[in-house]
């Protein structure tokens, strides 16, 4: 059962006042990546259904298990955003048997990238809170999974550049947030695990890996029924940024 703590009944909240470092997922925790990627493939999927009369939901469907295989790696090699698309593109072509050339396979990139830049959208009470951050002190580290040059890109995009002291992807670490990319970042920064807070929205994928290396974490959860463990605060949205650091609910 979550519970609101004290001072006094709460261990952790001088660590989360006194540390340095604020990690933050990247997708789904500082902006709504999956309406913004949802708009652009949508973009690429009606493209494809105009130009060669093909039922968008077929493709819809299509693309949805392809990408479900191309991510499950999460981008933990050295190829671009780019790479990963048209990847994706030729493989819902393939999939319902379409020989289309480079031209349009390179007009769809653009099409997906136009579309995902004007459907980018900050979470409520992001930009606040990393401001509020930067004013106490700490510095800021995005830690999240995807090519380094799309995520750049979207840093940028959002506008919240200038708050970001690191940056830090599975693109390049070579490596996931389930196979060692928290230990990866902290070694590369010089970070102790007691010196840094993260917050994210994925428990597999954000809030277990990084307990597991001893970092205090914030869950983004609206369903109050996941469990947790021991070592994790629970947060409803961004916009509590004013519990940040006091008052912030256990879990």
């Amino acid at each position: 059962m979550d519970t609101t703590s004290t001072d006094t009944e709460c261990p952790y909240r001088q660590r989360l006042a006194s540390a340095t470092w604020v990690g933050f997922d990247l997708d789904d925790t500082l902006h709504e990546f999956r309406n913004a990627s949802s708009a652009a493939s949508n973009s690429v999927i009606r493209t494809i259904s105009e130009q060669y009369a093909m039922p968008t939901q077929l493709l819809q469907q299509k693309y949805a298990v392809i990408l479900r295989e191309k991510t499950s790696h999460a981008f933990a090699d050295d190829r671009s955003s780019h790479d990963y698309r048209k990847e994706g593109f030729l493989a819902l072509l393939e999939s319902v048997e379409i020989a289309a050339d480079d031209e349009f396979i390179q007009g769809l990139l653009v099409t997906y990238e136009r579309s995902l830049a004007a459907s980018l959208k900050l979470k409520d009470g992001a930009l606040g809170l990393l401001q509020r951050l930067k004013s106490l002190g700490k510095k800021v580290v995005v830690i999240t999974e995807g090519p380094q040059d799309a995520q750049e890109w979207t840093v940028t995009q959002l506008g919240i550049a200038p708050c970001v002291d690191y940056l830090a992807t599975t693109n390049q670490f070579r490596s996931t947030k389930t196979t060692g990319l928290f230990s990866h970042v902290l070694k590369h920064l010089g970070v102790a695990p007691d010196d840094i807070v993260y917050i994210g929205d994925n428990l597999d994928r954000d809030i277990v890996p990084a307990v597991d290396e001893g970092i205090l974490c914030i869950y983004l959860a609206d369903t109050p029924t996941v469990r947790t463990g021991e070592g994790v605060f629970r947060a409803s949205s961004l916009a509590e940024d004013e519990q940040l650091l006091q008052n912030w609910p256990v879990v």
